[in-house]
């Protein structure tokens, strides 16, 4: 018999929100599951070139300044409303939350594509961003290897099959194999920057790392140095994977928040004088990104020039990385790739069988499965067509910023006027429009710059696809609307948003949602 909470947990459509996960993690071991699926300073020297070539070393260094206090923000935004709203559909709930009651369903269903394909195609980059750097190693050090595009979509399915099947796993073991990844994180950020300040004996001086505009764009110094924002733009995306294991978390609406803007306050202390660091000791610029594996691997070519052509530390300081990617980082993105997925199928933006949970463990079995078949298809679009790839690698960040945009531009809009969720434990209180209104000013700085080619001598290959891969992430939603959406998506209704209350179960027993509501109200 269905009791009166389990009724309430289910809309007129069909979606459950009944408590369904367990809650493994808690606000330590999310922290540090936002911290890894970002990979800031990992993920900033494999784009590096971009910035050198594009605004120079003030580039880099005040580049990273300016997109941490942007990225901040917008975590400070996300962190509000995912205290409100703390469910694994992340972005989009926090639209259904937000916008307009008229145009909720059809907001909701945009902004539940958008974040599942920003989700997929992060994931997809970082998966080619490790395969890389293997085949970086094999280049320097195997003789007579010959390099092959299909080699790297090989690459790029087998660690996408390793890190799903470790996914599968119960959560559990996320929690516990995050204080690892982190523990690695760390290390290769500490070894890695003692090595180079070591074994470099001449540095840069201090007026060039601050101030050196190199320009070799071929547009205007501000433009150039604005295209350059990419490598540390790219660098500080994906700690929102926190989000989607929301309905996995002891506490949510109270730790969740923390988890987020705790990560980026982390990571952006921490890499900035990482950045300086770095700066410090590239001396030799064009060595760098004319080796063998400069442009696919940069750090490891700078690491293998100072080291006179060593295999230890080479590899070995590069090992660290691809540990923490294959132990952490790596399933960590493919479960929370698969937690979006799974709660917009749960809601009938996707197929039933998608919103399913499996097994003992109680993982998405069908929307893990799903989003490593998307993955490995896209994997094998470098084997035809490497500008395409590298393409759909470029818009990554546009998608994801896309993602996060869409709430914010509703709060700065329409604060809380059509919102019926209460407020939670965290908020901004006064300072809440400004903050999202200056998020919603950086994400819209940063995506039109993005969407930049990167020299002047525009040519199939030098194209900057990104405007492209966000008009084609648009056009797949806006296709499915017409043939089903439109017809059979129930959106996240005034209903389901009542039955969010229902995942709060045993977090917050004292009162319950409805009252909580009426007190919200009230106040």
């Amino acid at each position: 018999m269905t009791t009166i909470n389990e009724s309430n947990a289910l809309d007129g459509h069909g979606a459950d929100f009944r408590p369904q996960m367990r809650r493994s993690f808690n606000v330590w071991s999310l922290a540090f599951m936002a911290c890894l699926t970002s990979t800031t300073w990992e993920a900033i020297t494999s784009t590096m070139a971009q910035a050198l070539s594009s605004g120079g070393s003030s580039s880099m260094v005040w580049g990273f300044f300016t997109a941490a206090t942007g990225t901040m923000c917008i975590a400070l935004a996300l962190a509000e409303f995912s205290s409100m709203v703390p469910t694994a559909g992340g972005q989009y709930h926090y639209v259904a939350a937000l916008s307009p009651p008229k145009y909720r369903r059809v907001l909701t269903w945009f902004a539940g594509w958008t974040t599942i394909w920003g989700w997929l195609l992060a994931t997809l980059a970082g998966n080619f961003a490790n395969s890389m750097q293997i085949q970086a190693a094999i280049i320097l050090f195997v003789d007579g290897y010959d390099y092959q595009r299909w080699h790297t979509s090989l690459i790029v399915i087998a660690l996408s099959t390793l890190y799903t099947l470790i996914s599968l796993c119960n959560t559990k073991v996320l929690h516990y194999s995050n204080y690892f990844g982190m523990i690695l994180h760390c290390a290769g950020y500490f070894i890695t920057i003692a090595y180079l300040l070591v074994m470099v004996p001449e540095k840069r001086s201090a007026e060039w790392v601050f101030t050196d505009m190199t320009n070799l764009s071929g547009w205007s110094p501000g433009v150039g140095w604005s295209i350059g924002l990419m490598s540390s733009a790219l660098s500080l995306i994906g700690w929102d994977s926190a989000c989607h294991m929301a309905e996995e978390m002891e506490d949510a609406p109270k730790e969740l928040p923390r988890t987020m803007f705790v990560a980026v306050g982390l990571t952006g202390v921490l890499t900035f004088p990482w950045v300086i660091a770095l700066m410090f000791c590239m001396t030799d610029i064009e060595g760098v990104v004319n080796g063998p594996v400069g442009t696919i691997s940069p750090l490891m070519q700078m690491i293998y020039n100072v080291s006179g052509g060593s295999l230890a530390p080479t590899v070995g300081i590069s090992f660290l990385t691809l540990l923490m990617n294959v132990i952490a980082s790596g399933p960590c993105c493919m479960a929370a790739t698969s937690r979006i997925v799974w709660s917009f199928a749960r809601e009938g933006g996707l197929p039933k069988c998608f919103g399913r949970l499996n097994g003992r463990a109680q993982v998405p079995l069908n929307a893990l499965l799903l989003s490593w078949v998307v993955i490995c298809a896209l994997a094998l679009i470098y084997i035809g067509n490497s500008t395409a790839f590298y393409g759909l690698s470029a818009g990554v960040t546009v998608v994801v910023y896309a993602s996060y945009m869409m709430p914010i531009a509703l709060y700065a809009i329409y604060g809380l006027e059509h919102c019926d969720m209460p407020q939670g434990p965290f908020t901004l209180g006064r300072w809440s429009r400004m903050v999202n209104i200056t998020a919603l000013a950086w994400c819209t700085y940063i995506v039109i710059f993005l969407c930049f080619p990167a020299t002047t001598n525009i040519t199939a290959e030098t194209m900057n696809y990104a405007s492209v891969i966000l008009a084609s992430c648009l056009f797949v939603p806006a296709s499915l609307w017409l043939v089903y959406g439109g017809r059979l998506y129930g959106g996240v209704m005034d209903q389901i948003m009542e039955g969010l209350g229902n995942i709060l179960e045993g977090v917050d027993t004292a009162q319950s949602h409805t009252e909580r509501r009426r007190l919200s109200k009230s106040s």
